[in-house]
């Protein structure tokens, strides 16, 4: 996971990692600790690498269901899906025929005939590609010997693109994220937070994204997948959601997008040091401005 990210020794990150302490503070002042540190572990866990093909080939239909919706719907009726797919075995999917598909409309699933369709057929895919008894993440595991996860892991994208339907690049980088390929996309909340403080230009690729994050993980000793859970919640249900809530922001003072929306709050100098703090501490892991 670490391989293609830059050592994030440097002091300048420090600036960064107190920013996550007081996001952390923010979430568990406003869930409380052990809410927040639930929905902590319930991201990681969603991430963390899959146990078995089942496991790998049930996150991959829980994509392409969550495309266009996110995954709280998913999540809501994942025992529900789980059941209409036969448990997620690729064997038995795969032999799931026209009125079975028909029949799932009347299931109390996520109804989307195309979707329905996509992951049956991806389970004959993935059961053909894996006759013979062989695994389909063993086959994972070779073409990742050979990519650039500093890169976002672009063959192992482009292989998941052509051997499954109803997969574009967003969505084979998120397969890949939730089979614990850390580099492979970037979470949108926690992208649009580091975007809004000015540590990535909102054009940055998602693999320098995830190397930010990975440094200040790198550095608190934490997991990456963690940080951006922290970052992701803030996002989400803390004042930096899509329309943001400056003025009740822990960040506030250290946020050059915050400030410029208070000026009579904000002196030129203090509104000034956390720009050259964060853009330092930027460039010491190697990421665009």
């Amino acid at each position: 996971m670490s391989k293609g990210s830059q050592p994030s020794s440097n002091a300048h990150m420090r600036a960064l990692t107190a920013i996550v302490r007081m996001v952390e503070r923010s979430n568990e002042s406003r869930s409380g600790s052990d809410e927040t540190a639930a929905r902590v572990r319930r991201y990681v866990a969603e991430h963390d690498a899959p146990r078995d093909d089942r496991d790998a080939f049930a996150r991959l239909c829980c994509v392409i269901f969550a495309a266009g919706l996110g995954f709280g719907p998913v999540a809501r009726c994942r025992e529900a899906l789980e059941a209409a797919f036969c448990g997620f075995e690729p064997s038995r999917v795969a032999e799931l025929d026209e009125a079975r598909a028909t029949a799932m409309l009347a299931m109390p699933i996520i109804r989307n005939r195309a979707k329905i369709d996509a992951c049956i057929d991806n389970g004959r895919r993935w059961h053909a590609l894996t006759t013979g008894g062989g695994s389909y993440l063993a086959r994972v595991a070779a073409a990742a010997a050979d990519d650039d996860p500093s890169e976002g892991w672009p063959r192992l994208s482009a292989m998941l693109r052509a051997d499954f339907s109803r997969l574009g690049a967003m969505t084979a980088r998120l397969t890949l994220k939730r089979w614990g390929f850390f580099m492979a996309g970037s979470h949108p909340g926690a992208r649009r937070l580091l975007t809004r403080l000015h540590c990535v230009d909102a054009a940055a690729p998602d693999a320098h994204v995830q190397r930010l994050i990975a440094s200040l993980a790198q550095k608190a000793g934490r997991d990456p997948y963690s940080v951006e859970a922290s970052l992701a919640d803030f996002a989400a249900d803390g004042p930096c959601r899509k329309e943001p809530h400056c003025e009740r922001c822990a960040l506030l003072e250290r946020c050059p997008t915050g400030l410029a929306q208070e000026p009579q709050k904000a002196p030129e100098t203090n509104a000034r040091r956390p720009s050259e703090s964060l853009q330092t501490a930027q460039s010491a892991c190697g990421l665009p401005r």
